[in-house]
């Protein structure tokens, strides 16, 4: 498994180094400027990344890939911040799981592994409901002519919801199929499908998502359909 590690804590860089380097192939940088060039020059399969880092914060790095990186690679996020509106500023941001230090190896490893487990979606694949598609590789959506790329999580819940459409999945199902065995807070997965309804409103689908309750989401096939 290949990792980026960007973290400006040399000593914590050291020991994660002989922790992980026996089973892993690590990478790291110290600022946010170089760890956004390693992240968008190499193909990692976790990416683990520092909030507080000099030149740019791992949130702002965490988004600047999202926009920029051509696959979904999960990311962890490494902070002291342990509120839950720091945890939800992460997600939000697009990373896929946060560990609040001080932390243990042995969690780190067990993180990294549960997420080098998710499924990537396969390539050149498109989902589509009336006028709503999804690359579900590259996390591009389109709608009425209008362009967004998602987040990776944001991205495989409505791949979920779309290839069940007009189906109801389960908040169980998806908390499975995106965390394994290994699911936070329930509250993490109503911020990511918030996430979802957002970036669909601001394409100009208001209401797609349809919260069943008890039961879970869905989408609204009529509301999926662009006004001719």
């Amino acid at each position: 498994m290949r990792v980026l590690i960007v973290e400006d804590n040399r000593d914590l860089q050291a020991n994660i180094a002989r922790f992980l380097e026996p089973d892993f192939l690590l990478d790291f940088a110290a600022t946010g400027p170089e760890g956004l060039a390693l992240a968008l020059a190499n193909t990692y399969d976790v990416l683990v990344l520092d909030v507080m880092l000099p030149g740019m914060s791992g949130l702002q790095l965490c988004e600047r890939y999202r926009q920029l990186a051509p696959r979904l690679v999960p990311i962890l996020m490494l902070t002291a911040r342990d509120t839950l509106e720091d945890k939800q500023e992460g997600f939000q941001a697009g990373a896929d799981d946060y560990l609040v230090k001080p932390f243990s190896l042995r969690e780190l490893r067990w993180r990294l592994e549960a997420l080098a487990r998710r499924p990537v979606p396969p390539s050149g694949r498109r989902l589509t409901l009336g006028d709503l598609s999804l690359e579900p590789e590259s996390g591009q959506v389109r709608w009425g002519g209008r362009t967004a790329r998602l987040h990776r999580t944001e991205a495989l819940i409505l791949r979920l919801l779309l290839e069940a459409a007009p189906a109801t999945v389960s908040a169980a199902l998806l908390a499975e199929r995106l965390w394994g065995d290994d699911a936070p807070e329930s509250s993490a997965l109503r911020t990511h499908v918030y996430a979802l309804r957002k970036a669909l409103a601001e394409l100009g689908i208001e209401n797609a998502i349809t919260t069943r309750r008890s039961e879970g989401y869905s989408l609204d096939a009529q509301r999926c359909k662009a006004s001719p």
